[in-house]
């Protein structure tokens, strides 16, 4: 089996706050494989972030360190080298988007400036060859009249520009591996999509992976190989996008799809998961998810007195699963090449643990353009959601 070029393998951060120590990465694994997209996924507070940050080692220490776990990529623990090492992986070989570009552009220098430094740093070339290639970068992707643009300031550009900007600046140094988090977040839709596809062509050409960060399960659909789901500082769900969104078997993946719009639906008003993600600070024993959880508390009404315990949650007391309550469930290979972490998940205590790791890739499948010509077209039909994500076809 061809082996991963990004591997992350039972990650722990923890942060030192005067309320005493808190760890919001726990035990978290990954393996992005080259070329694949992976889509990290999760409510705000979950450690989606945090965990792309600490693969660059761009967690402030103190407060932050690394409790434990290895960070493999292309052969090399990142965690194992030296600062200086590490400047020539970040942006040369990793490299990130930011959430909001307007607060990641240094507001008193010019576009030009800011990406020729990484290329002139990274690709050892003179000033002016840092400028041409960064003139070639922001026409890569998609910005007109690049010459003038170079000595615009980043006040000067709306949202959808400056994370064009912030995409050129990841790009111009042609990395092996993207981090994408939330690259799309305040942006509207025609934007959006926009950028969505300005990766998908970027990645076919250049054959780059990227580690897709976001919490909107659309985004998901069209671009995702492999889906991680985590939730309160750990991936509780790992599979294939496709199994995933066919056969989701964490309660909390369940809640997910439910409170997104389904095409042919029709509700008067979405479903939410009740309560909220737990402090890392304050996590609850057990499966940190069993207080929101609606399997633990159908499983509860037809159990026996000795399996039950009664909590308080969401403004109410109710009965769970007493296991629920004290015993955290390991992440299991529940199915073939399908990993969750739930008790109450048919067979899940005769389910090996083992690590995920996915070499997957979404269909492709040929559609007629005008003139006949056939292109490949990436799609996925899941549970709902349809996403065509070659470029002009889309429902």
């Amino acid at each position: 089996m061809p082996k991963p070029l990004l591997h992350v393998d039972q990650l722990n951060i923890g942060f030192d706050t005067d309320r005493g120590p808190i760890r919001p990465v726990r035990d978290v694994s990954v393996s992005i494989f080259p070329g694949q997209t992976v889509a990290l996924v999760g409510e705000s507070g979950c450690g989606k972030s945090v965990t792309a940050m600490s693969i660059l080692r761009l967690i402030p220490s103190p407060p932050g360190k690394v409790l434990g776990g290895r960070v493999d990529f292309d052969g090399r623990d990142l965690l194992t080298l030296s600062e200086k090492e590490m400047r020539s992986v970040r942006g040369g070989q990793i490299a990130m988007i930011f959430q909001e570009p307007m607060t990641s552009l240094n507001p008193v220098y010019t576009i030009g400036d800011q990406i020729a430094e990484a290329v002139t740093l990274h690709q050892h070339v003179n000033k002016r060859q840092g400028f041409e290639i960064a003139e070639q970068s922001l026409r890569d992707v998609g910005i007109a009249d690049a010459g003038r643009r170079l000595r615009e300031y980043p006040h000067q550009m709306s949202g959808g520009m400056r994370q064009r900007v912030m995409i050129a600046m990841a790009l111009s140094c042609r990395p092996k591996l993207l981090i994408a988090d939330e690259p799309t977040t305040a942006l509207d839709v025609t934007i959006q999509a926009q950028i969505l596809e300005l990766l998908r062509k970027l990645q076919r050409e250049t054959g780059m992976s990227i580690l897709l960060i976001t919490h909107d399960l659309g985004v998901v659909a069209e671009n995702a190989d492999v889906v991680n789901v985590m939730y309160a500082s750990r991936v509780v769900e790992s599979a294939t996008v496709e199994e995933l969104f066919e056969k989701p078997q964490h309660p909390y993946t369940e809640g997910l799809f439910r409170s997104v719009p389904r095409l042919g639906g029709h509700k008067e008003r979405l479903e939410t998961i009740p309560g909220t993600v737990p402090n890392p600070a304050r996590f609850p024993a057990g499966c940190k998810f069993h207080p929101r959880c609606p399997r633990t508390r159908a499983a509860a009404e037809s159990a026996g007195p000795q399996e039950v315990i009664e909590i308080a949650g969401a403004g109410e007391r109710f009965k769970v699963l007493r296991k629920c309550a004290t015993d955290e469930p390991e992440l299991r290979e529940v199915q073939t090449r399908h990993w969750a972490a739930c008790h109450l998940i048919e067979g899940f205590e005769q389910s090996p643990v083992t690590q995920p790791r996915l070499e997957h890739r979404r269909e492709v499948v040929p559609v007629a353009i005008d003139g006949g010509a056939q292109r490949p077209m990436e799609t996925a039909t899941t549970a709902g959601f349809v996403a065509q994500t070659g470029g002009e076809v889309s429902r």
